[in-house]
């Protein structure tokens, strides 16, 4: 086994996740004190750990991802790795630096572009967790409005029927209202009355 030999695995994995990281790595054959398990201090940056590493050293990860949080910071990562000398192979995406760059370039645009559709799915994600703890209302604002809600509970009450109830409430200001939408308001509005 060589001794310039190191295993990287992001910070960014649960628990369960990270032993299965572990676990690859030292089945590659690297062992566990030798396995870099840091945040990257600048996600669209190389880590500085790297500066730490010997020319000759070889870094396996078990995906791009585990090199950098972003897809800028994985490339500056890779081209930083090449300058210092430092082979970079990576499980997932099959990346190996050692292997000639024109055949490589594919194989890293398409882990890049992966990882960062992921990411930006993961992002959204969050946001919206954010954004339901803060109490916002997620999705299409409600049809049914309170002026709506008024008109329609005084033309019930009138006796008028759902279709001429819908056509006076589709007119009223307020976003687009489909007649389905008006008549599940309506069951909905009729049950709670019972």
């Amino acid at each position: 086994m060589s001794e310039n030999r190191y295993g990287v695995i992001s910070g960014m994995r649960s628990a369960e996740d990270r032993q299965l990281a572990i676990a690859r790595l030292e089945a590659e054959g690297i062992p566990a004190e030798r396995i870099l398990a840091t945040d990257p201090e600048e996600p669209n940056a190389p880590p500085v750990w790297l500066n730490d590493l010997s020319a000759d050293a070889k870094l396996i990860a078990p995906s791009l991802s585990d090199l950098n949080l972003s897809t800028q910071g994985i490339a500056a990562t890779v081209e930083a790795a090449r300058e210092l000398g430092i082979h970079i192979r990576c499980l997932d995406e099959k990346f190996d630096s050692r292997n000639d760059w024109q055949s490589q370039i594919g194989t890293l645009l398409t882990a890049l572009n992966r990882l960062d559709r992921k990411g930006f799915s993961d992002r959204t994600k969050i946001a919206l967790q954010e954004a339901k703890a803060r109490g916002q209302r997620l999705g299409r604002k409600p049809s049914m409005t309170d002026l709506r809600k008024a008109v329609a509970i005084q033309m019930i009450e009138a006796g008028c029927k759902g279709t001429k109830i819908w056509k006076t409430l589709a007119v009223l200001e307020g976003p687009p209202i489909s007649q389905s939408a008006y008549y599940l308001w309506q069951k909905t509005w009729l049950a709670e009355r019972k």
